[in-house]
C-alpha cells in the first residue's frame, strides 16, 4: 500500500530508524548470526536497517518495500552494494524463490496491508527450514477489529492471537515475545522460527 506523506514522515524519521536497527542487533545477539547470510527486509522503507545489516554482518540483504518512492530514496540514501540490494515489492505476492532466506524481518508493516494472512505464508514460502522472522508490528483488541475493520480497506486491524495463530498454523515456533506500549498503541514484538518440515 502506498502511504500518505504523514505516514512517510513518521515512519523516515531518523530516530524511528535508529530504534528499528537496535532491535535487530539486540535480537540478533539471541540467534546464530553465523549461520544467517541472506536476508529479506519487508517494508524497508528508506533502506536503514537493511543497510545497516550489510554494512556490519556482511550479510546478503534484499530490502523490499511496496511503495517505490521509498525504494527510490533508499537507493539514494544508502546505495546498493555487492551485499544490498532493493526492489518493488508486494509482501502478499513477492518475487522471491521458496527456501531463499534464512532470516526475514518486518517491522511494523502488516498493519498496512489489507491481506496480511497471505503475508505470513509468503514469509513461511521464502524463509528456509529453520530459518528466522523478526516481527514487530501493531495489534489491536479483538473488539476493535470487528467494530472498524468492514470501515478500513487498505489496512488491517488483526488481533495478536490471530497473528499468532496464523504463524503457527505455518510451522513457526515463538522464540521470543515482548509487549511494547505506546500511549493508545500496543505493539508486539516476536522473533519465530520456521519449522524443518514446513
Amino acid at each position: 500500500m502506498q502511504m500518505t506523506r504523514l505516514e512517510k514522515w513518521f515512519v523516515n524519521r531518523s530516530k524511528k530508524a535508529q530504534r528499528n536497527i537496535a532491535r535487530v542487533r539486540q535480537r540478533l545477539q539471541e540467534l546464530p548470526s553465523n549461520a544467517i547470510r541472506d536476508v529479506l527486509v519487508l517494508g524497508c522503507g528508506v533502506g536503514a536497517v537493511a543497510a545497516d545489516l550489510a554494512a556490519t554482518y556482511e550479510m546478503n540483504v534484499h530490502g523490499t518495500d511496496f511503495d517505490s518512492e521509498q525504494v527510490e530514496i533508499a537507493r539514494n540514501t544508502q546505495p546498493e552494494s555487492e551485499h544490498l540490494h532493493y526492489r518493488v515489492e508486494d509482501a502478499t505476492h513477492l518475487s522471491f524463490q521458496d527456501a531463499s532466506f534464512d532470516l526475514v524481518i518486518s517491522q511494523n508493516v502488516f498493519h498496512h496491508l489489507a491481506d496480511w494472512k497471505a503475508a505470513v505464508q509468503e514469509v513461511a514460502r521464502v524463509l528456509r527450514p529453520r530459518g528466522y522472522l523478526m516481527w514487530l508490528d501493531l495489534a489491536f483488541p479483538k473488539f476493535i477489529g470487528r467494530l472498524f475493520q468492514p470501515l478500513i480497506k487498505n489496512y488491517s486491524l488483526y488481533c495478536f492471537a490471530d497473528v499468532r495463530s496464523a504463524f503457527e498454523i505455518c510451522g513457526f515456533e515463538q522464540l521470543f515475545y515482548e509487549r511494547l506500549v505506546h500511549g493508545l498503541f500496543v505493539q508486539h514484538h516476536l522473533v519465530w522460527q520456521k519449522s524443518a518440515e514446513k
